[in-house]
C-alpha cells in the first residue's frame, strides 16, 4: 500500500513542478515562485529515480536522493526568504546544511553503520524544514497570517516526522520501529507533500489580493489615500468617536490657482507640485493623522484628538510652511504655491455624519477662497455659524 502511495506522490510532484513552471512563465520576476519551481524540479528528479530505477536501491543512489532532498529544501528556504523579504542569512545556513549532506558519501569509508547515515540524513532534513518554519512564523505580515500559520504548521509537523524517521533508523528492528517508519513516510510524503504546494500558492495569492486591495485605496500619484480609502478611514474614525467621544477635525485643503499653474507650466509640473505638497503634509502632520487626495488639487485631512485652537495652529503651520517652500519643477525653474484651508470639528455632536462634516469643511474652504485665498477658516468661526447646530444649507458650495 505504501509503495503505491509513494508512486502516486511521485506523479503528484511532477504535476506540481509543471504547475509551478507555468507560473514562472507567467510571473518571470517573482523569485518566490521561481525558487519553489526549482525545488519541485529536484523533487521530480527523485520521482524519476523512484519510478525508473530497480528496487531496492543501492547505497549510492540512496545517498544521492538524500542530498537532492536536502538541496531541494534549501531552495524552499530561499523561496520563504524571498516571500517574507527576510534577511538572507537563513539561506546561507541552509546551503551549509545542504553541503553537509554530501558527508553521506564519506561516512561509509570510516565504517559508519547505514542506520547512522540514514539518521544523519533525516536530521539534516529536519534542520532545513525547521529553518523554513522559523522564517514563516517570524513574519508579521497581517494579510497573509492564516496561510502563513498553516504553512508554518506543515513545516513544523514535517520536522517532527523527520525526527521520528531519524529515531526509527537508530532503533533496533521491530514491528513498532517499522510502524513508526511507515507512518512517518505516509504522513510526511503523502499528506504534507500534497498540502504544501497548495498552501504556498494560497500564500502568494493572498499577498496579491491584499496588494490589489491596497492599490484600490491609494492615489498612485501622491501615495496618499484616494476617495475610497479616505471614506473607509473616516468610517473607522467616526466609529471611534461614537464609542469614546474623542473629537477629531476634518480639513479640506485646496491649492490656490492650480489651473493657472497647469496652464502655464504644464501638467507634468502640476503633478510635481502635487507630489511635493503630499510629501510636506506627511512631514508636518502627525503619524496618526490621515491624509487623502480626493481629486485634482484637493486634499482632505482627518486630525484626531485635537481641540479647535490646536487644529487651527497645526493647519496654519502647514499653510505657512507650504507657502515658504520652493518647489522645483525643472532643472532651473521653481514655483511658490499657497493653499486655502477649510476645517470643522465633531465638537461633541451626537449622530454627526461624514457627509455633514465634509460639507462643513467644504463650506469653510469656500469662505477662505472667497475671502482672498491663502488662509485657514474654521466652520464655526464663519459669520452666522458660531452655533455649530445651525443649518448650513444657505451657504454656497466650493
Amino acid at each position: 500500500m505504501l509503495s503505491v502511495l509513494h508512486h502516486v506522490e511521485d506523479v503528484q510532484v511532477a504535476c506540481f513542478a509543471a504547475i509551478f513552471g507555468l507560473m514562472v512563465y507567467q510571473l518571470r520576476k517573482d523569485w518566490t515562485i521561481r525558487f519553489a519551481w526549482y525545488s519541485y524540479l529536484l523533487a521530480s528528479v527523485i520521482s524519476v529515480i523512484d519510478l525508473g530505477l530497480p528496487q531496492p536501491q543501492g547505497p549510492f543512489v540512496v545517498h544521492s536522493v538524500y542530498v537532492i532532498i536536502c538541496t531541494r529544501y534549501a531552495l524552499l528556504v530561499a523561496a520563504m526568504v524571498s516571500f517574507t523579504r527576510a534577511p538572507r542569512w537563513p539561506v546561507r545556513i541552509s546551503l551549509g546544511v545542504a553541503a553537509l549532506s554530501f558527508l553521506q558519501y564519506l561516512l561509509p569509508l570510516v565504517d559508519t553503520p547505514g542506520t547512522v547515515i540514514s539518521a544523519f540524513a533525516y536530521f539534516l532534513l529536519a534542520i532545513q524544514l525547521c529553518i523554513c518554519g522559523i522564517i514563516i512564523f517570524k513574519s508579521r505580515e497581517r494579510s497573509t497570517q492564516l496561510p502563513r500559520y498553516l504553512l508554518g504548521s506543515l513545516f513544523s509537523v514535517s520536522v517532527l516526522f523527520r525526527l521520528m524517521q531519524a529515531g526509527s533508523s537508530l532503533a533496533p528492528p521491530s514491528p513498532m520501529q517499522a510502524w513508526v517508519r511507515d507512518q512517518a513516510v505516509f504522513f510526511n510524503s503523502t499528506i504534507i507533500g500534497c498540502l504544501l504546494p497548495f498552501t504556498i500558492i494560497w500564500l502568494m495569492n493572498t499577498r496579491v489580493q491584499n496588494d490589489l486591495l491596497q492599490q484600490s485605496r491609494i492615489d498612485p500619484l501622491t501615495d496618499l489615500l484616494n476617495r475610497r480609502g479616505l471614506d473607509e478611514a473616516a468610517s473607522r474614525e467616526l466609529s471611534r468617536y461614537r464609542r469614546g467621544r474623542q473629537d477629531f477635525a476634518i480639513a479640506v485643503v485646496d491649492i490656490d490657482h492650480f489651473k493657472a499653474l497647469n496652464d502655464k507650466h504644464g501638467h507634468a509640473s502640476g503633478d510635481e507640485v502635487l507630489r511635493e505638497s503630499a510629501a510636506l503634509f506627511r512631514d508636518v502632520l502627525r503619524q496618526s493623522d490621515i491624509i487623502g487626495r480626493t481629486g485634482g488639487e484637493e486634499f482632505v485631512l482627518l486630525l484626531p484628538m485635537l481641540a479647535q485652537q490646536e487644529t487651527l495652529a497645526v493647519l496654519e503651520r502647514l499653510r505657512t510652511t507650504l507657502e515658504g517652500r520652493i518647489i522645483w519643477i525643472g532643472e532651473a525653474e521653481s514655483v511658490n504655491i499657497t493653499v486655502s484651508i477649510g476645517v470643522t470639528h465633531t465638537a461633541g455632536r451626537a449622530d454627526i455624519s461624514w457627509d455633514v462634516l465634509h460639507e462643513e469643511a467644504d463650506r469653510a474652504l469656500y469662505a477662505a477662497k472667497h475671502a482672498g485665498r491663502n488662509q485657514t477658516i474654521h466652520f464655526r468661526n464663519m459669520s452666522g455659524n458660531a452655533d455649530n447646530s445651525e443649518d448650513i444649507s444657505h451657504l454656497p458650495t466650493a
